[in-house]
């Protein structure tokens, strides 16, 4: 191998580095913005139990009481 060739070979090789940082940082990107919409359905679900739960009837409470 000449050395033509070997400082090509090493141009494409930096630039492949280039490119695969690059497309680390858009998954690092795209996981991030998944993480956060996957919390805010999660908290939308939350929401959702909660507003759909009855009550717990507290014990001994049976009905109407008069007061006193």
């Amino acid at each position: 191998m000449d050395s033509t060739a070997l400082q090509e070979l090493i141009a494409q090789i930096r630039d492949t580095k280039t490119a695969l940082a690059e497309t680390e940082q858009k998954v690092a990107a795209t996981k991030a913005e998944l993480a956060q919409k996957d919390h805010g359905a999660q908290l939308a679900a939350s929401s959702a139990l909660l507003k759909n739960a009855e009550p717990t009837p507290k014990p001994g409470g049976h009905g109407w009481q008069p007061a006193g």
